[in-house]
């Protein structure tokens, strides 16, 4: 009986509390649909509409975070000072275009490779008698065209260098600060770096960050402490 008591108080409670944040999500004024509306704190998702139009319950406290695979990640907090009854106005940017390193060797250019390397037979001039029959030898262009020939397979190479993995440490405090992984998932600001070194022997983190997925990333370490406070009893 007290638990269910308790129960009805709880829900009550969150009942009151709660509000409904309304807003748009654009780019460049123009409506985004489908973009992830995600409640960190009580891990709800809601999904925009063909108008952008999303609406989604929150209370003081809470971590609204907007996601979307082609834009960079928006996150806001809701503080004493939120106005409910204003629409938000959320705008995202395109997520820039990542380019490989390239590596060009360099070479012998093949001007200077022509200027050095192509002996031509030589052709002097005789005094011409047309009476004599005298055939001229040419030049040898067969044995030009073989060294163009090789001259050509020795050109510059491009070499490309493989992607370094992405480390999770490294990933981790460039997307996220430790107060907002304090805040957030709930933990105390002396325990962050011991957290994250215990999400580092996981070998699934570094499936988590492989992509460079930020969302991807906050439900691993969402799920991670959970595991944390189970283990080292910090609830």
């Amino acid at each position: 009986m007290k638990i269910k008591i308790t129960l009805l108080l709880f829900c009550f409670f969150t009942n009151c509390f709660s509000q409904n944040i309304k807003g748009k999500v654009t780019t460049n004024n123009l409506p985004i649909q489908n973009v992830e509306v995600i409640n960190i704190t009580n891990k709800e998702v809601v999904k925009t509409n063909t108008d952008g139009i999303f609406e989604i319950k929150a209370t003081k406290g809470n971590w609204i975070s907007f996601y979307h695979k082609n834009y960079d990640v928006v996150k806001i907090y809701v503080d004493s000072l939120f106005d409910y009854n204003t629409p938000l106005e959320i705008k995202l940017s395109e997520k820039s275009i990542k380019i490989e390193e390239v590596v060009v060797e360099k070479k012998q250019p093949f001007l200077k490779g022509m200027k050095y390397g192509m002996p031509v037979a030589t052709y002097n001039k005789p005094s011409v008698n047309f009476s004599d029959g005298t055939v001229y030898t040419p030049v040898d262009f067969v044995k030009v065209f073989d060294l163009i020939k090789g001259i050509f397979k020795n050109k510059d190479k491009v070499a490309f260098k493989d992607k370094e993995p992405v480390q999770f440490r490294t990933f981790t405090t460039q997307s996220y600060s430790n107060d907002f992984l304090a805040n957030s998932l709930k933990l105390k600001p002396e325990d962050v770096e011991e957290f994250l070194d215990f999400c580092n022997f996981d070998p699934k983190s570094s499936e988590a960050v492989e992509n460079s997925d930020k969302l991807a990333l906050l439900q691993f370490l969402m799920t991670k402490a959970e595991e944390y406070k189970k283990v080292y009893k910090k609830e």
